[in-house]
């Protein structure tokens, strides 16, 4: 990697900007999943956040897609980039969401 690669990254390497990139993610993954997921049918964005927040056969598959985007950038920033405050930030995020997800299919 490249001495500006790494001096990029190394100001990105904090726990706070790891902590709102995974909260914002899987928003981000959420409204991507909805046109993938809804491409030959007629279900509206209302009603896709309604599958996402009631019981149904449709809620644990729709919020799990939204998880994917961080697990995606785990990757990188764990495994590739080694940014290690970022990616505490960043597990931390998804496990509340985690919990939150188990609360919401229970």
């Amino acid at each position: 990697m490249g001495y500006i690669m790494q001096e990029k990254l190394a100001k990105i390497d904090k726990l706070f900007i790891g902590i709102v990139t995974g909260s914002l993610l899987p928003i981000v993954g959420f409204l991507v999943s909805f046109p993938i997921k809804t491409r030959s049918s007629t279900v509206t964005f209302d009603q896709y956040v309604d599958l996402a927040l009631t019981q149904n056969p449709e809620q644990m598959d729709i919020l799990i897609f939204s998880l994917i985007p961080n697990l995606l950038l785990f990757y990188f920033t764990n495994f590739r980039w080694k940014l290690n405050n970022f990616t505490q930030g960043l597990v931390g995020a998804t496990v509340v969401g985690l919990i939150a997800l188990i609360f919401l299919t229970s």
